[in-house]
């Protein structure tokens, strides 16, 4: 059996395409409050998001739980190096935590399912 991907899925429990990936996976993982300021943003420095679109990006080649959060704490990292006042500071990006938590519901349901598969053909 081939290795399903972080991205594969996702796209699989909120029914996008791969093609929508990134984009929906932005929107889910952004804390709360920063979905208010988040299209404002885009539109005056479309680059202002571009670690979180990265991430989101490796996230999406993840294949087990163990590399999930290899990019978890990766991202991590990255935003404690590199503080910027909203970024960071007022916490206008994707939540590291949400990330953590979705992969590894993901992949704990992935590995369920392929465990009852393996129970049925005993």
């Amino acid at each position: 059996m081939a290795d399903l991907t972080f991205k594969s899925l996702f796209c699989e429990r909120f029914g996008c395409s791969s093609e929508e990936y990134e984009e929906r996976a932005f929107w889910k993982l952004l804390y709360w409050h920063a979905r208010i300021l988040a299209p404002v943003i885009r539109i005056i420095k479309p680059d202002f998001f571009l670690e979180d679109f990265k991430f989101i990006r490796y996230l999406g080649d993840a294949v087990d739980a163990r590399q999930a959060k290899v990019d978890v704490l990766d991202f991590k990292d990255l935003v404690c190096k590199r503080w910027r006042l909203l970024h960071t500071g007022l916490r206008i990006r994707v939540s590291h935590r949400k990330a953590r938590r979705l992969a590894f519901q993901l992949f704990g349901q992935a590995d369920q399912a392929a465990a009852d598969a393996w129970k049925s053909l005993k």
